[in-house]
């Protein structure tokens, strides 16, 4: 059975695992149309200091502490798995097994080999859609610009990515090299990810920064990616920032024919500039910004409505490993000072 089978139109049946920023994920579930939040589930809320089942109750959802439990006892069509990567196996062979939907919080993985044997167990289902939370390009400023580069802006040549959140704001599972493996992979995998839906396949990188106040893991990076079409992109990325100025937000693309720069605030962008080299003026787009509990509102009307329509929903696992081997290879570009080749996803690393 897959996943479309006898819906007969119904709201698709979501249940949510994680509820850190998992919780975000819930409420836009909870008032989505086409959706329905019938479950949560959480092994340890009182460590996000959540009342569990009052959280529940206000979205009219049945709460778990087991996870793998909710997704044997419920009938759900989809889950969000928003939980720190290291545990994600039995949930994503269980999701799968149950013939679900998957949408899955980033980072992928961990490392290169985690990521492999991820990827290597979502192939052992290739019924069941997965979809990586790589929100930022479904935002309608990013899908704007992507109609432009196939349009009269052309080919992207040089790009030039800021994104870095304020300092002190991460969970420590981020910084667990066994876990998030650090705030490039855990973060910047946002700007890899829209660079890669902009510019297409990357094949190496040269990265210079360090671990300027974590000590261990990079958190402070400037880096060059090249890619396959040619185009170069320049990205700052890390947590180096400070809270006051809100996490913002700046992404700028010279074009064959033209230029365009993103801006917006709260780790998103909403504003376009744009112009050819014919035009006099240029052309400026705005779109209401969201607050960030709803950044990936966007990305989850995409997914509903593409397992609504039995169609695949993007970014996938291979974005989803594209971004962990570019955060890899940010590492091993810093501890040798050279120029590191990054391989599709798909082929060996």
């Amino acid at each position: 059975m897959t996943v479309s089978d006898g819906r007969s139109g119904r709201p698709l049946r979501f249940g949510v695992v994680g509820l850190g920023f998992g919780r975000c994920h819930a409420q836009e579930i909870a008032r989505m149309d086409g959706a329905d939040l019938v479950a949560v589930a959480d092994l340890d809320p009182e460590s996000q200091g959540l009342d569990l089942d009052a959280f529940g109750g206000e979205l009219g959802a049945r709460a778990y502490r087991d996870g793998l439990g909710m997704i044997a006892e419920e009938e759900l069509d989809a889950v969000v798995l928003a939980v720190p990567p290291r545990g994600r196996e039995k949930l994503i062979r269980e999701v799968a097994q149950a013939g679900l939907a998957l949408f899955l919080e980033k980072p992928f993985a961990t490392d290169d080999a985690h990521a492999e044997a991820l990827a290597q167990l979502c192939a052992e289902y290739p019924a069941t859609p997965v979809m990586l939370d790589f929100c930022l390009r479904h935002l309608p400023a990013v899908v704007r610009l992507r109609e432009l580069l196939d349009g009269p802006l052309g080919r992207p040549l040089v790009a030039n990515a800021d994104l870095v959140l304020p300092r002190d704001d991460s969970p420590a599972w981020v910084w667990d090299p066994a876990n998030g493996n650090g705030i490039v992979n855990e973060n910047t995998c946002h700007t890899f990810d829209t660079l890669g839906f902009l510019l297409g396949e990357p094949v190496s990188v040269h990265a210079e920064g360090g671990a300027y106040r974590s000590g261990s893991l990079e958190d402070g990076i400037a880096v060059t990616i090249r890619y396959e079409g040619g185009g170069t992109a320049v990205v700052t990325g890390g947590n180096l920032g400070v809270e006051a100025l809100r996490t913002p937000a700046r992404l700028s693309v010279c074009t064959e024919r033209g230029q365009a720069v993103l801006t917006g605030g709260d780790h998103m962008v909403n504003a376009l500039t744009w112009a050819t080299a014919e035009h006099t003026e240029a052309v400026r787009e705005n779109w209401e910004l969201p607050s960030r509990g709803r950044i990936s509102a966007a990305a989850l009307r995409h997914f509903v409505d593409c397992v609504g329509a039995g169609t695949p929903p993007a970014p996938g696992v291979p974005e989803g490993v594209r971004a962990v081997r570019l955060a890899m290879a940010v590492r091993e570009s810093l501890t040798t000072g050279g120029r590191v080749r990054v391989a599709r996803a798909g082929a060996a690393s």
